[in-house]
């Protein structure tokens, strides 16, 4: 899925235009214990209810894909009968209304779900009539073309609020709030199908983790019988031994802040251009990049088996939002680390001298050291 179609999914969430028909879910305790069960009683809620669960449902499909949604294609062992894309399958076609299927699937999450504390599982249904585009392919038309049934599942943390002095703003005091359980956003969550190229697609989903430690991949493996795609940290990770190993002796200063500034303008093309996929710095665009840079020859040739060994058997493309940092360019030693304003990182370059090469800033008038202003050379001679 594209950043289009999660937007357009998140509007499916809307308190005033939920397209969710049936809601099922349970409470579960640190013993893995179901305490309760949630029958379908969605659209009986009062509007507070109501806007509040819709506020989880959406949750579950916000952030950006490579940092806490990740796109998912099940493979064909997940497709055959009683694989995890199969069972999503048949809970999709049941509309939530054959309870041994809803009870394995939650049963699924509670015995490999690693989580300490109580939790809520939420899993609706729903359906959506699906828009035509305007002839000038900008707009939504009134008409339908598609149908998109889909599943959404919120798994969230329960903590206990502890008694103390809380404010009403009706009563416009402090009053004494008595423990209670609170449900928070969700940890994980899973939209399935996923909607991509506007329609249907049951061969893949969408996975939600609320950050890199929740991502959960011992649920994903029986959720979706595949492994996630790389964390972000992981593809940083990756993306610094590719340049290390290829550039080699050759890896000094302004190469790689000349590679750094190269992917943040790849990153910001691409997210100014009408292409809605996520961009990817592929093999190939990896190979464009260096050498615009100015790698040798030597490197480029090093960059194509180091780029295989790296990525692994999965050869998936590293993200470029995952790789870019717009904002500040960081130096570090062991002792030391500098960090720059991205449209001041011009002004910092390496000169050797007497054998030994330094870091070299210029000095500017208003210098401070822990808050004290310094009377540099530059201002005195101004003086």
């Amino acid at each position: 899925m594209d950043r289009k179609a999660v937007l357009e999914v998140r509007k499916l969430f809307d308190k005033n235009d939920c397209r969710i028909d049936r809601m099922r879910g349970c409470y579960v305790n640190g013993e893995k214990q179901i305490i309760a069960d949630l029958q379908d009683q969605f659209y009986s809620f009062e509007e507070e209810e109501l806007f509040q669960y819709c506020e989880l449902f959406k949750k579950a499909v916000s952030g950006r894909i490579g940092r806490t949604l990740f796109n998912i294609e099940f493979p064909l062992a997940a497709e055959k009968e009683g694989g995890a894309q199969e069972k999503l399958y048949r809970l999709l076609k049941s509309e939530l209304k054959d309870e041994a299927l809803l009870q394995e699937f939650f049963q699924d999450i509670i015995q490999h779900y690693a989580f300490t504390g109580n939790y809520l599982i939420l899993l609706v249904h729903g359906v959506y009539d699906i828009p035509g585009r305007t002839k000038d392919r900008v707009g939504l038309s009134d008409g339908s073309e598609y149908v998109y049934p889909f599943l959404e599942l919120s798994i969230c943390p329960v903590e206990l609020l502890r008694e103390g002095l809380c404010y009403d703003a009706e009563a416009k005091s402090f009053l004494s709030r008595m423990e209670n359980w609170s449900v928070k956003k969700p940890d994980i969550g899973l939209l399935y199908p996923a909607f991509n190229e506007r329609n249907t697609d049951l061969h893949a989903a969408l996975w939600y983790a609320r950050s890199e430690k929740t991502r959960h991949e011992e649920l994903a493996d029986v959720l979706l019988g595949t492994e996630l795609p790389r964390a972000e940290s992981a593809e940083k990770d990756a993306f610094r031994e590719i340049v290390e190993r290829s550039l080699g002796e050759d890896c000094n200063f302004t190469l790689v802040q000349n590679l750094q500034e190269a992917v943040n303008r790849f990153a910001e093309e691409a997210g100014d251009s009408e292409v809605t996929e996520p961009p990817v710095l592929s093999k190939g665009e990896f190979k464009r990049l260096l050498d615009e840079c100015g790698a040798e020859e030597e490197a480029l040739s090093r960059l194509d088996e180091v780029y295989e060994e790296v990525l692994g058997e999965s050869k998936e493309a590293l993200l470029v939002e995952n790789l870019s940092a717009p904002k500040t360019l960081t130096v570090e030693t062991d002792s030391l680390q500098l960090k720059l304003q991205s449209d001041a990182s011009e002004l910092l370059s390496t000169r050797v001298i007497d054998g030994r090469e330094y870091f070299l800033i210029p000095v500017s008038e208003d210098v401070t050291v822990n808050g004290i202003r310094l009377r540099t050379k530059t201002a005195a001679a101004d003086e």
